[in-house]
């Protein structure tokens, strides 16, 4: 009997091995998106695709930091890098994305920011946080939206001629409003981000 008790463990911890081994039907693979690297943002707005990636007559990018406070300091260490990609054909149509202020100096802070995994997307300065200019409006992500979703996917500390510059790989997710409120809101989905930092430690 207890030959058998054990045997019939031995079964079942098998069979939920070999079921847990099986992908998910609703598992998206990015494996082609993130083998890619060139500045990109596309997705879905209120069920509409756009797509902007940096190139000739497509679109250029920008990035850079600011402090993390708002005040002219160019000692403080504590920063908010961008990035951001504006149509060569209508210059009025870019997006940018901000991260959450963080130390540059401390490592600690840095990871907890860009570490892989789901992240906040919501209000300037304490979350990641998105502003997208099209059609003449302003979208913008904030905190009184909690289903709101960022993910870090990837990323890669690399060096081009303009120096050291992190490259991250998003996806994202949500409610998008023209103002800071739940009204006006328009919704993001499908949305996949690379994106390239610079400035995103001290020194840097």
């Amino acid at each position: 009997m207890i030959k058998y008790f054990f045997g019939l463990i031995l079964t079942l911890t098998l069979f939920s091995c070999k079921k847990s081994d099986v992908s998910s039907p609703n598992q998206v693979d990015y494996s082609s998106f993130l083998a890619k690297k060139t500045q990109t943002f596309y997705g879905k707005l209120n069920g509409t695709f756009f797509s902007w990636t940096f190139g000739w007559n497509q679109s250029q990018g920008v990035a850079g930091f600011e402090n993390g406070y708002g005040i002219c300091d160019t000692t403080d260490p504590v920063r908010v890098v961008f990035f951001g990609l504006t149509s060569e054909s209508d210059l009025t149509t870019r997006f940018v994305l901000y991260s959450p202020r963080y130390n540059s100096t401390s490592a600690t802070e840095f990871s907890q920011v860009f570490s892989l995994g789901k992240k906040k997307l919501g209000d300037f300065r304490t979350d990641f946080h998105l502003k997208v200019y099209k059609d003449n409006k302003v979208y913008q992500s904030n905190s009184l939206n909690p289903a709101n979703e960022i993910e870090i996917l990837k990323t890669e500390e690399f060096t081009d001629y303009s120096g050291k510059k992190l490259r991250v790989w998003f996806r994202l997710e949500g409610k998008l409003s023209s103002c800071n409120c739940q009204n006006n809101t328009s919704l993001l989905s499908d949305g996949l981000m690379i994106a390239e930092f610079y400035g995103f430690k001290k020194g840097y």
